[in-house]
């Protein structure tokens, strides 16, 4: 998303700005053209000849050395990411102060995106005075990647930490989406349910959530409010942004429960999880052991029952206006077996995949689109990421 975008990075005198080393390597990882603009505060921090060495031109508070690059660097710029943002620096934008040439530049691209990326004792982002002015700028093409959470520099805990990279170049990605579900509350389940035996054995698939992830994860771009109900993905998900609702559960009753709970409060939901069509009709309170096996053949014997449809539930308990995007794994005639089920569990829209071709638990999917008009459309294979967001762009 970031390929061959200008984004020129304005690093001010926050202790933070170290970090913005990181960040520069990561937005050109992501493809994207920078340029450097560092303060007269920040270069006490930081020294310029760190990114110089990278090749880069670094720009600074020298009017006399290049009097117009605020104007040059204003039309440069896709964006313009101001990370760290100082307290001081932030203010000074919000009174339409241009004494830097940071704010000079700001100042000369009203039109242009602009992140600000706060990073500051707690006390001081806590401040009224910042605040209103963080909510002021929101309103002249300004957004706002909130700081995290922990101990700053000197001491203190609570909000004004420099964030995540990854929560960073995420926000950056965010202003070239389209805001088309903004307002709208979407609820997404991902990865797979577990059937317990007994404390330790359970039945589950490959499952790893990452399509579901994708999709919250790009709800969240467009706009949306979202909860994730997260099942089981441990540690195989590089990335969650932070301002999604969580909630972990385990096996089919506990996501039954909290998926027609959460529903009724939902715009759309994204039915992406692997859930089991089955579930053990006893399970062991104690681990089975191999010596209380009464099986013939050293066999151990087990009854399952089937567990209920769950997008069947919720279609019963549907209103009006809510969309219900279900998935569907098969092995053979994804066509055929995704309309049947389309129409059976009175779904929107259904995504059908093929498991049989190396997917479940992988990177990257495939497969068919269909809505309830019938219409029929062909994802060719591509990362799950950037597939979820072409999926999103899909709902109407």
């Amino acid at each position: 998303m970031l390929q061959n975008k200008n984004i020129l990075l304005c690093i001010t005198g926050s202790i933070a700005c170290y970090k913005s080393v990181d960040l520069y390597r990561k937005l050109k990882k992501e493809g994207a053209n920078v340029k450097i603009a560092v303060s007269a505060s920040a270069a006490k921090f930081i020294s310029p000849y760190i990114f110089e060495s990278f090749g880069e031109e670094v720009f600074e508070d020298d009017a006399f050395k290049s009097p117009l690059s605020h104007i040059a660097l204003s039309k440069f710029a896709d964006i313009i990411l101001i990370a760290p943002a100082t307290y001081n620096t932030i203010n000074k934008l919000a009174a339409g102060i241009a004494d830097t040439l940071i704010t000079l530049t700001a100042a000369a691209a009203p039109d242009k995106p602009k992140i600000l990326v706060p990073a500051m004792n707690p006390n001081m982002y806590a401040n009224k005075i910042l605040k209103e002015n963080l909510e002021k700028l929101c309103a002249f093409n300004f957004s706002v990647v909130s700081p995290e959470t922990g101990n700053a520099a000197c001491g203190d805990y609570g909000e004004g930490k420099f964030p995540e990279i990854d929560d960073i170049i995420f926000g950056v990605k965010s202003v070239f989406k389209k805001k088309t579900l903004k307002g709208k509350k979407v609820l997404v389940t991902a990865g797979a349910t577990r059937e317990y035996l007994d404390p330790v054995r359970f039945m589950s698939n490959g499952s790893s959530g990452k399509m579901g992830i994708g999709i919250a994860n790009a709800a969240v771009q467009a706009g949306a409010e979202v909860t994730l109900i997260a099942l089981n993905i441990g540690d195989r998900i590089k990335y969650i942004n932070r301002h999604i609702k969580i909630i972990n559960r385990t096996d089919f009753s506990g996501l039954k429960e909290v998926l027609l709970s959460e529903f009724k409060k939902t715009d759309i939901l994204f039915m992406a999880a692997a859930v089991s069509d089955y579930g053990f009709k006893e399970k062991s309170p104690v681990k089975i052991k191999k010596s209380g096996n009464k099986g013939a053949g050293g066999t151990l014997q087990i009854e399952l029952m089937q567990n209920e449809d769950l997008l069947k539930a919720v279609s019963k308990i549907k209103k009006i206006g809510q969309i219900v995007f279900g998935f569907a794994a098969e092995t053979d005639s994804a066509i055929e077996n995704g309309r049947k089920k389309l129409a059976e569990k009175s779904l929107d829209y259904i995504f059908v995949n093929d498991v049989s071709k190396d997917i479940i638990g992988g990177d990257e999917n495939e497969g068919f689109l269909i809505n309830k008009s019938g219409e029929i459309k062909s994802f060719k294979r591509e990362n799950k990421e950037s597939l979820a967001e072409k999926l999103i762009d899909e709902i109407n």
